[in-house]
């Protein structure tokens, strides 16, 4: 009986000293440097935002934050890496639409990349231009499309690859506005604006960043932009919605997130550290010439819009039948 009792204090006094500890390390927060996966290489719009971000809360949590490159497989195998990681507040990912919101219906997956993952924000979006060679008879949305009624199957669109954003955004214009468009995928988006520019392709949709210059020299023609608002970038380009596509609204966006179960305490920290660092004058800056605006969200709200987004995209996936090689 005594036993007994002896051995309930014990277990008891193990579990308070384990909670005690576990509430230690979680005060002390961090106590070493953090490591933010990116899923893409150095370079593109992802890999910015995640130094935008680095630099902003590196001061702020007084601990170094690592950026560390994993490209492949459209983001998967640096997303795994994050998921597979101890959730013990010192990895995490940072990636975008693709991968949380599109690449669930085009590979068969280990891991739900919402389900299983802790998602603390949204960091920020970017719409993309719809450009046209200029050599091309068309002045806005409604020539391009009457355009491609005249001509079923004969008007092409480019991308940076099969199930990317400007891929996916050809396929619902396409759909929405009754057309039938010809997918040509190029191994990057440089390829495929050039693809453009050379009128080997009738269009594509690309992001702004970079795009504009092209635009203001004449290389391109930007005839719509597909955001629900026109973009303070590109203020005198109008909206697909605008065009008469009232459901059109295309945003690649970006966010950071960790493995399943980093603690409570260290989400709403790190969340707070990270709006703080958005909503500084100076990263809506660097983010501008990216071609992107902070557009913070966390909590439920952020869940559901990851939620709402992939339904979205699983939609567009099934209908094209889309196909991941």
């Amino acid at each position: 009986m005594h036993l007994n009792l002896s051995r309930r204090i014990a277990v008891a006094a193990l579990l308070a000293t384990a909670s005690l500890l576990a509430a230690a390390q979680e005060e002390a927060w961090p106590a070493r440097p953090l490591k933010l996966v990116v899923a893409f290489a150095p370079g593109g719009t992802v890999d910015q935002v995640a130094r935008v971000l680095s630099a902003r809360l590196a001061p702020m949590l007084g601990q170094a934050v690592v950026v560390e490159n994993r490209p492949g497989a459209g983001g998967n195998l640096g997303t795994e890496q994050v998921v597979h990681a101890a959730p013990d507040g010192y990895t995490f990912g940072v990636g975008g639409s693709p991968t949380h919101a599109v690449n669930v219906h085009l590979f068969r997956l280990s891991y739900d990349p919402i389900a299983d993952m802790t998602p603390l924000a949204l960091l920020a979006s970017a719409p993309n231009l719809l450009v046209i060679n200029p050599s091309l008879p068309v002045q806005n949305v409604k020539d391009l499309v009457n355009l491609a009624r005249s001509k079923p199957g004969e008007l092409s669109f480019s991308s940076s690859g099969i199930g990317t954003s400007g891929h996916l955004a050809g396929e619902l214009f396409a759909k929405q506005a009754g057309i039938k468009l010809t997918h040509v995928p190029y191994k990057g988006q440089a390829d495929a604006i050039t693809g453009v520019i050379r009128g080997d392709v009738t269009m594509a949709f690309v992001t702004l960043a970079g795009t504009l210059q092209m635009v203001e020299a004449g290389r391109l023609k930007a005839i719509a932009v597909t955001s629900r608002e026109r973009s303070p970038l590109a203020p005198d380009i109008p909206t697909v919605v605008e065009s008469g596509y009232p459901d059109f609204d295309v945003m690649a966006w970006y966010s950071i997130a960790g493995p399943k179960g980093v603690p409570a305490s260290v989400v709403a920290r790190f969340a707070q550290a990270i709006e703080r660092g958005m909503n500084e004058p100076d990263t809506a800056v660097k983010l501008k010439g990216l071609g992107a605006t902070p557009s913070f969200l966390s909590g439920p709200a952020l869940v559901d819009f990851m939620k709402n987004d992939s339904a979205r995209w699983g939609r567009v996936v099934r209908d094209s039948g889309i196909q991941v090689n």
